[in-house]
């Protein structure tokens, strides 16, 4: 084994007569290390686009989330509900309560989900990109997405007289002296942008009104809205809380609230997958051109080493173990000079984003790199084997 190693350390990066051999091992070696780092860097962007994306997706999703299977709404006074108490995982827990409302301003109208929230609300979610004030307990207030401002008018923001809310009357009277819709005037404090989803068909009130509004019970909500410790995983707790809760009640994770989000996340990672495997196949060409030059500058001295004893299996051995130092340390010394890179991306924001001062996201997970070492040994293995297979063609013809 010594002797195969120190032979193809040789052919490797010995010198040799013929200069345009050692070039083209050395641009071999080369070309795999920037496939290499490519190959990091892409995944490590888009893993940082993904989370940046999520960031705005989930501003306003909690990391667990309560409903009821059977009612419209969760009575927040079942004692089943007293397990979130006593839960260690469980930070803090929001009652919320949402319904599709119409908004008038003057001749304006727009259509939104009016989710009305309690106190902790805002300690519980992420989202914190607004304009102007959060909505004061008790008040009669709005926070509206940009998107659902834009239809009213901008000039209902702030606005003294507000804006008014419109919902189906429900209760049963005689048709001529029933109202067809309840009204109530709020004042719009703050307007928010997170993405066209949110933007353009969501607004948030204070618990209280939403409740007086639709003459619910002040202990009905519509969901409930959990915060997990930092050392909490939210799997883990969402199955120990189903299986508390029953049937009755429906535990979701943000994953679970978005399955085909993350769906197709999924889908596009692995496209992304193959498609950099292919790039780092085509390098590795490369790297057969390397050993076949090898083989065809040495086959005098491979044909004498067969003639004094060496089994045609240890000379392929050298070859392959060839072909994978090129492999390896190109590919390597590219890898530590991505990682590098992410680092300094996330730690000194290198690059920016055109027109804007966030930096490009990037995420350096272990995952990718699990990734990029899996692909790259077991690519660089089948090409060396395969082509360190000359080796007989060369012998057969001695």
């Amino acid at each position: 084994m010594r002797f195969i190693r120190l032979l193809a350390l040789r052919y490797t990066f010995g010198l040799r007569k013929k200069v345009a051999v050692t070039l083209i091992s050395r641009f071999a070696a080369f070309v795999v290390g920037v496939a290499v780092f490519a190959f990091f860097i892409v995944l490590s962007v888009f893993g940082g686009l993904r989370e940046f994306g999520l960031e705005f997706t989930h501003a306003f999703d909690p990391d667990i989330y309560i409903e009821s299977t059977k009612d419209p709404y969760i009575n927040t006074k079942d004692p089943a509900l007293a397990v979130l108490k006593t839960q260690p995982e469980i930070s803090l827990v929001s009652a919320t309560l949402s319904q599709e409302m119409m908004l008038r301003f003057e001749d304006r109208t727009a259509f939104a989900n009016i989710i009305g929230v309690d106190s902790l609300f805002r300690r519980v979610v992420s989202g914190e990109t607004m304009v102007g004030e959060w909505v004061e307990p008790n008040a009669y207030e709005l926070v509206l997405g940009i998107g659902v401002l834009s239809q009213l008018d901008g000039a209902a923001y702030d606005h003294p007289e507000g804006i008014t809310l419109l919902v189906p009357n429900q209760k049963k009277k005689s048709v001529l002296n029933q109202q067809p819709f309840r009204a109530q005037t709020a004042l719009v404090r703050g307007v928010f942008q997170l993405g066209e989803a949110l933007d353009e068909t969501t607004a948030f009130a204070p618990l209280s009104m939403v409740q007086k509004v639709l003459q619910v019970p002040a202990h009905k909500a519509s969901a409930l809205y959990v915060k997990l410790r930092s050392n909490s995983t939210d799997t883990e707790v969402q199955t120990a809380l189903q299986q508390h809760l029953g049937n009755d009640y429906r535990v979701l994770t943000k994953t679970g609230r978005n399955p085909a989000l993350y769906k197709m996340l999924q889908t596009e990672r692995v496209a992304v997958i193959a498609i950099l495997t292919l790039v780092v196949l085509i390098a590795l060409f490369n790297v057969v051109g390397a050993i076949i030059m090898t083989l065809l500058e040495k086959k005098e001295n491979i044909k004498t080493l067969h003639q004094l004893g060496a089994p045609q299996t240890t000379l392929r051995t050298v070859f392959f173990t060839q072909g994978l130092l090129l492999s390896l340390v190109g590919g390597g010394i590219g890898l530590l000079l991505a990682v590098a890179f992410v680092w300094l991306q996330k730690t000194y924001a290198l690059v920016q984003i055109p027109g804007s001062y966030l930096p490009y996201p990037v995420a350096l997970e272990w995952s990718s790199l699990w990734t990029v070492l899996l692909v790259v040994g077991g690519l660089s293995t089948l090409v060396a084997w395969l082509t360190s297979g000359v080796v007989k063609g060369v012998l057969t013809k001695s």
